[in-house]
C-alpha cells in the first residue's frame, strides 16, 4: 500500500507537541562525534567528525530537533571548503533550524590534514599529518572561533650538550698535548671517536589560537610554517643521509629547553594580526628522565 503523501504531516512530533514536566532552560543539547566528509582550505577531502549543539531558551520545551541540526551541518559543511565564514554560517544555520527555540550554538570539528614537506637537502619530499580542531560558538550573536593543532619537533638539551662537549675536551686533552699535536692525527681522531652524545627527544607543541571572527581564511598552513621555521627542527618525512646530517647540524645549532621553544614560537605568532590570543604548550618527552618537561605560554 502506498503511503498517503499527507501522512508525513500527521506523524507525531513529541519534541514540540509535548511540554516538559520540569521547566528549565538548557545550556546545550546536541550530538557528538558525527562523521562527515570535510573539504579543507587546500581542496583535500578528509574524514572529519563534529560535535554540534544549540541551547534551549524555552523552559517548557520538551526537546530540540536533532535531525535538523544534522541536516544543517550537512547543508553547510559538505558544500564548500572550510573557512571562517562557512563556520559562522553553520552556527547560524543551527540556530535557525530550531524555529525560535535557540539563540546560541556551538560546534567542534576535528580532522587530520596532510601537508607535503620537502626534505632538508635532497630532492625528495613526503607527507606529514597534523591533527586539526576548530571550536566555534555563537552565543546570542557573539562569535568566538578557536583553532587548535599540534606538531612534532626535535629538541636537544643545552645542558647535556655542554656536558658532552666537556667530555670531548677532556678526551682531546688526554690524547693530544702540546708536544705531539698533529692536525692530521687530530682530524683522524675526531672522525673515529664518539666520546659523548647530548640527549635529544621528540617533542610536541600544542597550539590554540583565538581567531578574529571577522576574517575569512583559517590560514592553518601559514601558522604551521611559521612555527616550524622558528623552531628549526620539525620532524622530517623523506630522509636520505645528507638530510639526516643536516638535521643533526640543525639540532646542534638550535639547542633548546622547553622555555626556549616557547619563546621561539611566541616570536613566530606575534606578527599575525588575525590572532586575538594564543596559547602554546610544549612537551619534551625526555630521554633522560621517565617524566616529561612541559611549558605553557599565553599571549594575553
Amino acid at each position: 500500500m502506498l503511503m498517503d503523501p499527507n501522512q508525513k504531516k500527521q506523524m507525531p512530533d513529541i519534541a514540540r507537541s509535548q511540554t516538559s514536566p520540569v521547566e528549565s532552560q538548557l545550556d546545550w543539547v546536541g550530538m557528538e562525534k558525527v562523521d562527515f566528509p570535510l573539504l579543507t582550505e587546500d581542496g583535500q577531502r578528509v574524514a572529519a567528525s563534529a560535535d554540534m549543539f544549540v541551547n534551549v531558551t524555552d523552559p517548557k520545551a520538551k526537546g530540540i530537533h536533532m535531525s535538523r541540526l544534522y541536516l544543517a551541518m550537512k547543508d553547510h559543511l559538505q558544500k564548500k571548503s572550510i573557512n571562517l565564514s562557512l563556520i559562522k554560517d553553520t552556527l547560524l544555520g543551527f540556530i535557525e533550524s530550531q524555529g525560535g527555540l535557540s539563540d546560541s550554538a556551538k560546534i567542534c570539528i576535528r580532522w587530520e590534514q596532510l601537508f607535503e614537506r620537502s626534505a632538508l637537502v635532497s630532492e625528495h619530499s613526503g607527507w606529514k599529518s597534523y591533527p586539526i580542531e576548530i571550536a566555534a560558538e555563537n552565543k546570542k550573536g557573539e562569535v568566538d572561533i578557536v583553532l587548535k593543532f599540534s606538531f612534532f619537533y626535535s629538541s636537544t638539551c643545552p645542558c647535556s650538550a655542554a656536558l658532552s662537549r666537556q667530555l670531548f675536551q677532556k678526551a682531546f686533552a688526554k690524547e693530544f698535548c702540546e708536544d705531539n699535536l698533529s692536525f692530521d692525527k687530530a682530524f683522524q681522531w675526531l672522525g673515529e671517536n664518539q666520546i659523548a652524545s647530548p640527549h635529544s627527544q621528540r617533542s610536541r607543541a600544542d597550539i590554540s589560537i583565538s581567531m578574529d571572527p571577522s576574517g575569512e581564511g583559517l590560514d592553518i598552513l601559514s601558522y604551521i610554517n611559521a612555527l616550524e621555521e622558528a623552531i628549526h627542527t620539525p620532524v622530517q618525512t623523506a630522509v636520505k643521509r645528507e638530510d639526516e646530517q643536516e638535521f643533526a647540524k640543525l639540532n646542534g645549532e638550535n639547542l633548546m629547553f622547553v622555555e626556549d621553544a616557547l619563546r621561539k614560537m611566541k616570536q613566530s605568532l606575534d606578527p599575525f594580526v588575525s590572532i586575538l590570543d594564543y596559547q602554546i604548550k610544549t612537551h619534551h618527552y625526555e630521554s633522560l628522565h621517565a617524566h616529561d618537561a612541559v611549558g605553557v605560554l599565553q599571549k594575553k
